[in-house]
Order: C-alpha cells, then sequence, then structure tokens
C-alpha cells in the first residue's frame, strides 16, 4: 500500500516537473518583449532558450553583382548577377556538399552588410577576409579578358513594394585584375 502511494507519488511529481519544465520552456522562448528571464525562478535547473531565427528573421537575400571593363576608359559591362544558384531538393536533408561554398561566400556578404551597416572604414573593410573572399568570387566570374572589376553587394527584400525591393549595401572600388596564374604555379 505504502509502495503504491510512493509510485503515485512519484509520477505525479515527475508529471508535474515536465510540465512546469514545458511551461517554462514556452514561456522563456517568447518575444522578450514579453517575457523576463525566468532561469532566475527555476532553482538552477536549466532551461532552454531556442530563438532560431527570432528576433531578427531573414527578411532579405543578398546578392552579388559584378561588372567588368576590358581596358582603362573603356565603358565598363553591365551589372549582372553572380550570385551562386542553391538548388534545393529533399537530397540535401541528408547530403549535400556542395552547399559550403555558397555558405561561406553569403556568410562574408553577410559580414560586409554588418561592417556597411556600422559605418566601417572603407579601408579597414577592404582588408577584412570577408572582403577578399567576395573579390575572389567576384574574380571568378568576371570574363577572362577582363581589365578591371567591380562588385556591388544588393540587398534584396521579396515582400517589400517593388520601389523598395533592393537596396545596395557596398560598392568595390573599380579593381585592376592582372592574369590569373595558372593552376600550381609559384610566384616569387
Amino acid at each position: 500500500m505504502l509502495s503504491e502511494r510512493i509510485r503515485g507519488a512519484a509520477g505525479a511529481f515527475a508529471v508535474g516537473a515536465l510540465a512546469a519544465h514545458l511551461v517554462s520552456t514556452v514561456l522563456q522562448n517568447t518575444p522578450d518583449s514579453y517575457n523576463q528571464d525566468l532561469r532566475k525562478f527555476t532553482g538552477g535547473w536549466p532551461l532552454p532558450g531556442w530563438r532560431f531565427f527570432a528576433p531578427n528573421p531573414g527578411v532579405q537575400n543578398v546578392h552579388l553583382l559584378v561588372r567588368e571593363s576590358t581596358s582603362y576608359g573603356a565603358a565598363p559591362t553591365p551589372w549582372r548577377d553572380v550570385t551562386p544558384e542553391v538548388d534545393h531538393g529533399w537530397t540535401q536533408v541528408l547530403w549535400n556538399p556542395e552547399s559550403r561554398g555558397p555558405k561561406a561566400l553569403f556568410d562574408a556578404m553577410q559580414q560586409l552588410s554588418v561592417m556597411s551597416a556600422n559605418q566601417a572604414d572603407f579601408g579597414w573593410v577592404t582588408r577584412s577576409l570577408p572582403y577578399q573572399l567576395v573579390f575572389s568570387a567576384s574574380r571568378a566570374a568576371a570574363a577572362d579578358d577582363s581589365a578591371a572589376l567591380q562588385f556591388l553587394l544588393m540587398n534584396v527584400f521579396p515582400s517589400a513594394p517593388p520601389e523598395q525591393r533592393m537596396k545596395p549595401i557596398l560598392t568595390s572600388e573599380w579593381i585592376a585584375l592582372g592574369p590569373v596564374p595558372a593552376e600550381g604555379a609559384t610566384t616569387g
């Protein structure tokens, strides 16, 4: 009789603790303006904090545009979008080895967006690794006979009204291009 009471009490405690944990987790993960940090009320019991894309969900796409010039003083080509296409299919959930390159470029473009939004010094930006990565991707997309190129990062807001859909983030200076070294060639 006593063991049934203990088992029932333990079961009720476990159900109550699980319910309290679930309710606390839900309350902890509501938008910041509607809750307080509940961890101070849990006596050290950890509450997961899942924010995923909140409080700043992705509402824009960053595109890389390039234009080239074949010689000094020549009219530049029109801007063209060289953002890598990413195929989305059901197999990418399990196997997607091609995702790393576009993800690295996307992350670099995002970093340049942050630098631009924070009014970073342009000289400092041009010496940064994200800038060098975006330049390398631009160089790879340039025509073989290009003497110089310029790239532009553009935010595209798909859900905005048409007149507010695009916002330039960063435009590089014209960058002179030398010959592309042959694969395996060394310099110096």
